[in-house]
C-alpha cells in the first residue's frame, strides 16, 4: 500500500521534527506531499488561515487545560471538514485525551512521539484508504521489447487464480500492440481505453461492463490492439480506474508496455511486486541496468524488484551468465526461464496458455512457480521444500 496524501506537520521539537521526516523516508509516503512547518499551533493557524488544508496535521502544542481548547476551536474555524488531526501536546490527563478524541482527534501523544509511532497513527487514520487496496498488484514489464514479459504476465495470472482459487483481473495498458485477447482468445467488446475515457465516473457497475471473462476467476481488461485509439493514459485517469479494479479480485496483474512515461513509472514504483523481465543479451543488461537503478532507490528494500531472465540458451553466442547480471544489477535473477519456442509459439498461436499446450514442460512448471512468488503467500524457501529436489529446487537455490 502507498499512501497518496497531503500533510502539514507544524512542530516545535528536534524529536518531533526527527519522527515527521522519517515518514517522508518510509515507502508509505512514497506519493504523499509533506510540508514541515516550525512553530507549532500559531504556525498552522496562520498557516491554514492563508491556504487550503492538507488532509492530515501534525501539530505540536505546549497549551494546556483551557488554553488548548481555545487553539483547537480556533483551528476549527480555518480547518475543512474532514481533516485529520495528529495532535502532540504538554499535558497528562486520561480525560483530555478521551475529551479530544471524542472531538475528532485522530490521535494524541504526550510531549513526543517517535517516527513507528507516527506511522501507525497515520495508517489507522487513513485506514479507509488502506482499504481501497485489497488486492496485490502485480506490475510485469519488459527490459526491452519481445522480452516475453506479456506472456508471462498473461500465464501468471491465470496460475494465480488456479492455484489460489482466487479472483484475477489482468490489465493490458499496451493500447496499440496489447496480446491480452489474444492469449485469452478473445474478442473484447470493451476495452482498458473505454475504461479509461470513462475514468471521472467509474465504479463496480460500470467496470463489470468492460471486463471480459478468460477463464475460471479470470477477467481481463484488456487492450483495442488500435493504432488509432485516440485515447493517452495519464497517471490520474489510470489511477481511477485501478482503484475500482483493485476492490474487485485479490490480484491485479498489469502487463505493462515497454515504453518510458509517468504512469508507466508510476506503476513500477507502486506495484506490490514488480517484475523486470529480460533475456540475457548486452542490451538487456545495459537497460536493466537503467531501471534498477530507477526503481531501487524508489521502491526501497520492502518492496524489492524482481528480475527474471527469459529465453535462456535461445542464444548459441554472446549470451551472457546469470553472475554477469548479478554483479552489474546488485539483484540475482528470481527465475530463469529455459527457451522453449514451441511450447509458447503452440500457445500463442491456439490462443491458449502454456498450462493447456504443455502442462509438462519445464517453462510452465517454472511460470507456476513465478506466480507462488509474486503470490506473496510463499516464500524460496517453501517453494524449494516442495519441489523436493528437482529442477526447480535447483533454479530457486541460484
Amino acid at each position: 500500500m502507498i499512501l497518496r496524501i497531503n500533510i502539514g506537520a507544524f512542530i516545535l521539537t528536534d524529536a518531533v521534527r526527527n519522527a515527521v521526516h522519517e515518514l517522508g523516508d518510509d515507502r508509505l509516503f512514497l506519493r504523499s506531499t509533506l510540508n514541515v512547518e516550525e512553530g507549532g499551533m500559531a504556525a498552522a493557524l496562520n498557516f491554514l488561515s492563508q491556504h487550503s488544508t492538507p488532509e492530515l496535521l501534525i501539530i505540536e502544542t505546549t497549551a494546556q487545560d483551557d488554553a488548548l481548547f481555545d487553539e483547537l476551536n480556533a483551528l476549527a474555524d480555518v480547518c475543512q471538514p474532514g481533516t485529520r488531526v495528529i495532535l502532540i501536546g504538554a499535558e497528562n490527563d486520561i480525560n483530555l485525551f478521551k475529551t479530544l478524541i471524542d472531538q475528532g482527534i485522530s490521535q494524541y501523544f504526550l510531549e513526543t512521539v517517535t517516527g513507528e509511532e507516527l506511522k501507525a497513527s497515520v495508517v489507522d487514520a487513513f485506514a479507509e484508504k488502506a482499504m481501497n487496496a485489497k488486492s496485490r498488484t502485480i506490475a510485469f514489464f519488459g527490459m526491452r521489447g519481445g522480452v516475453g514479459s506479456s506472456e508471462l504476465a498473461h500465464n501468471v495470472a491465470s496460475e494465480l487464480a488456479q492455484l489460489y482459487n482466487e479472483d484475477v483481473i489482468l490489465v493490458d495498458l499496451d493500447i496499440a500492440f496489447g496480446t491480452a485477447a489474444l492469449s485469452y482468445n478473445l474478442q473484447p467488446a470493451q476495452t482498458v481505453a473505454d475504461a479509461i475515457a470513462q475514468a471521472g465516473s467509474m465504479d463496480e457497475p460500470l467496470m463489470m461492463r468492460y471486463l471480459e471473462s478468460g477463464a475460471k476467476n479470470v477477467s481481463l481488461l484488456c487492450a483495442p490492439g488500435n493504432l488509432n485509439s485516440g485515447i493517452e493514459i495519464t497517471p490520474q485517469a489510470l489511477e481511477m480506474v485501478l482503484k475500482v479494479i483493485k476492490q474487485m479480485a485479490s490480484y491485479v496483474v498489469l502487463d505493462i508496455p515497454h515504453m518510458w512515461n509517468p504512469w508507466v513509472q508510476d506503476m513500477l514504483v507502486d506495484a506490490d511486486d514488480t517484475v523486470i523481465v529480460g533475456t540475457p543479451d548486452l542490451y538487456n543488461l545495459r537497460d536493466g541496468k537503467n531501471l534498477f537503478e530507477f526503481l531501487a532507490p524508489n521502491r526501497g528494500m520492502e518492496a524489492p524488484t524482481r528480475l527474471i531472465l527469459n529465453k535462456v540458451g535461445e542464444l548459441k553466442k554472446g549470451a551472457l551468465s546469470e553472475k554477469e547480471f548479478t554483479d552489474v544489477l546488485g539483484t540475482k535473477p528470481s527465475l530463469s526461464i529455459p527457451f522453449d519456442g514451441d511450447s509458447f509459439s503452440a500457445a500463442m498461436n491456439n490462443g491458449e496458455l502454456l498450462r493447456a499446450v504443455a502442462a509438462k514442460a519445464d517453462s510452465t512448471a517454472i511460470v507456476q512457480t513465478l506466480a507462488q512468488l509474486v503470490s506473496g503467500k510463499e516464500t524460496k524457501t517453501d517453494l524449494a521444500k516442495k519441489s523436493k529436489g528437482g529442477l526447480l529446487a535447483s533454479l530457486l537455490k541460484k
